[in-house]
């Protein structure tokens, strides 16, 4: 309890901050993506899309604020498929995949686990299903529509002075963001904010998102810091405060991403009343599709 009230409220405020600030960016970063298929979206609008699917991650899981993203922009781009939408938020993480590859080279370099990618069977699941949809997109036309469709989220790709341009300076800047955040957290509790324990606080971050059950990833996020820090230290840190840091980091993200979620569907609905804002959510379901005549 001591560690807890000992964090440094400077520090702590600012590592939200960055927080925001790293995915604002990569809600820019989406509506770049989005722009080289539906050239109307704006960044002020795409931006809240994002930032309200990202805050609900804590809660829901990480696929839970992607389709949250989803459904909010389909609301407002009805021509848009939800193929298409997967395929654009499939670009604009792509870059995020790779940090994370990189990130857990790095880390294994250094001695620590790898615990922000994936168990191989997992892998070796999502390789069979591709294969699996290849299989049946060279029998189905059903398939090779959904495929179309898919690619037509990936527009910003063949175009790569866009991608360069409006796509990948955004995701940059976010992932430094978040690297910063980070080590204003490490700095709150009084723990060593160096190169190396700054991966492997990133990389405790990085292994909720493999996890799709809802709420289960700030709990597995708290698990990996507990491993990783003393391990990436290299020397003894305080337990106290690295218990203190796996509770609070995780849980103020949470609290703080679905506070902001909940006023960014009430700006962008006008629902300030509860009973609006549960019909804002509700309008988000999928929409059955209009029966043929």
């Amino acid at each position: 309890m001591d560690r807890l009230t000992d964090a440094k409220v400077g520090w702590l405020t600012l590592a939200l901050a960055l927080h925001v600030c790293g995915q604002a960016c990569r809600g820019l970063a989406w509506r770049g993506v989005l722009r080289a298929a539906w050239p109307g979206v704006t960044r002020r609008r795409v931006c809240a899309w994002h930032v309200c699917g990202a805050g609900m991650s804590g809660v829901l899981s990480v696929r839970g604020g992607d389709a949250i993203r989803m459904a909010l922009a389909k609301r407002e781009l009805p021509e848009a498929s939800w193929a298409a939408l997967g395929g654009t938020l499939a670009v604009e993480g792509s870059f995020e995949i790779a940090c994370g590859i990189v990130l857990t080279v790095v880390a294994a370099a250094l001695g620590l686990r790898s615990l922000g990618t994936p168990s191989p069977i997992l892998f070796t699941l999502v390789a069979a299903a591709i294969l699996a949809l290849l299989v049946l997109a060279a029998r189905s036309e059903r398939v090779r529509g959904v495929l179309r469709e898919v690619r037509r989220g990936f527009a910003v790709l063949r175009d790569r002075r866009s991608w360069a341009r409006e796509v990948l300076p955004w995701q940059v800047a976010a992932r430094t963001l978040r690297f910063c955040a980070v080590a204003c957290f490490l700095l709150a509790f009084g723990l060593p904010a160096t190169p190396t324990v700054i991966v492997a606080a990133c990389a405790a971050q990085g292994s909720g998102a493999w996890v799709p059950l809802p709420g289960a990833g700030p709990a597995t996020w708290a698990a990996a810091l507990l491993v990783t820090l003393p391990i990436a230290a290299g020397h003894p840190i305080d337990a106290g405060s690295v218990a203190a840091l796996a509770v609070v980091q995780p849980l103020m993200l949470t609290l703080v991403g679905v506070g902001i979620s909940v006023l960014m569907l009430a700006l962008l609905y006008a629902a300030y009343t509860p009973r609006a804002l549960v019909r804002a959510v509700w309008a988000l379901r999928p929409q059955p599709a209009p029966a043929a005549p």
